[in-house]
């Protein structure tokens, strides 16, 4: 008889680990039937424990079996963590900003001491709040039970008249709970605290980009939370005003660019003075990719064109990593944001 412990131990109190066991299991004439049984026992489960369409929990599964005296224990562990978004583009020329991201997410599984990518699928990484300012984000975009970017941005207690800053303040204040405590937890039940899919410990765990215009103009500002890894703990959110720069912290005047994407990625290889990628793309786009590299001014439609530009190129260079659909949200003063998506 099949015994399985009902009971799916908590990766920061959401449902991660089922743990099943057979005292005597040699009626199987094979490990794949005992395999099917579990799996299809865990689906059974996890439709129950989830059961909402737009949180299906896409997990991965490590098999351990060891055989002494004719008994058998099969420990299957599904780990389901949540997505990570990838790509992000930051752009403001004049009185017009404009955000882009790619649309894939990519689900993970923390596994003994690292996060392993188990599928993707497509994952909203910008938003709009109360029609005036655009939040995008990178890194962890969902811990499945615990925190979904989408779902946790619109719950923000944002007034309908508040500044860039503020919203900013109020989601430096508010993430730092969620991601500390998945940090506390993951390290007191032995789990690998959350990185990104890179392992690169340089970047932040989770970033977000707040923009808008006011009266003195657009406004961009950054918030993210890095690790300090000396004494393994997360630092507390930092927020940084990225836009306007500070006086002398930049030569640019026209064109300003944040990108968040892959190790000399599309974007990156464009930015390199004399790259192949660089020459070729001021042939194709020489408006938009020359206002660019030239700090030349564009209007809000070509600044959405650069970004589209950009994205696209970030993922024809890293398509294992990036995918469409692409978004392009934009604002300028006195009109709500618009926002597009492109399929190709």
């Amino acid at each position: 008889m099949l015994l399985c412990v009902n009971r799916l131990f908590q990766l920061n109190r959401s449902d991660s680990v089922l743990v099943a066991t057979e005292e005597r299991f040699a009626r199987y004439n094979s490990r794949a039937m005992m395999l099917a049984l579990l799996s299809r026992r865990f689906c059974a489960i996890a439709a129950r424990r989830f059961r909402s369409a737009e949180r299906k929990p896409l997990c991965y599964s490590w098999l351990w079996i060891g055989n002494k005296n004719l008994r058998a224990v099969m420990v299957v562990l599904l780990l389901c963590y949540g997505a990570f978004a990838t790509t992000l583009v930051t752009l403001v020329s004049g009185n017009a900003i404009v955000f882009g991201a790619d649309g894939k997410g990519v689900d993970a599984g923390v596994y003994d001491s690292h996060i392993a990518s188990v599928g993707s699928r497509t994952f909203e990484k910008i938003a709009v709040l109360q029609n005036r300012i655009i939040v995008s984000t990178s890194g962890i975009g969902r811990i499945l039970g615990i925190y979904d970017f989408n779902a946790w941005i619109e719950s923000l207690p944002i007034a309908e008249n508040t500044s860039v800053e503020n919203a900013a303040t109020v989601i430096k204040k508010k993430c730092a709970p969620i991601f500390t405590r998945e940090w506390d937890f993951e390290l007191r039940h032995g789990g690998a605290p959350a990185l990104n899919l890179s392992g690169d410990k340089s970047l932040p765990i989770v970033s977000y980009y707040v923009g808008g215009n006011e009266f003195s103009g657009p406004m961009v500002y950054s918030v993210e939370i890095y690790v300090d890894w000396a004494n393994n703990r997360l630092k507390a959110p930092s927020i940084k005003l990225l836009f306007p720069p500070a006086k002398g912290a930049t030569k640019i005047k026209n064109t300003f660019i944040w990108p968040r994407g892959a190790k000399n990625g599309g974007m990156a290889q464009l930015m390199t003075a004399g790259s192949d990628i660089q020459r070729r793309y001021l042939k194709l786009y020489d408006r938009e990719v020359g206002a660019l590299i030239y700090d030349e001014l564009l209007n809000v439609d070509a600044l959405g064109n650069l970004a589209k530009i950009l994205l696209t190129l970030e993922i024809t260079t890293k398509p294992k990593l990036f995918s469409f659909p692409i978004k392009v949200c934009s604002v300028i003063p006195g009109q709500r944001p618009s926002c597009n998506v492109y399929d190709h």
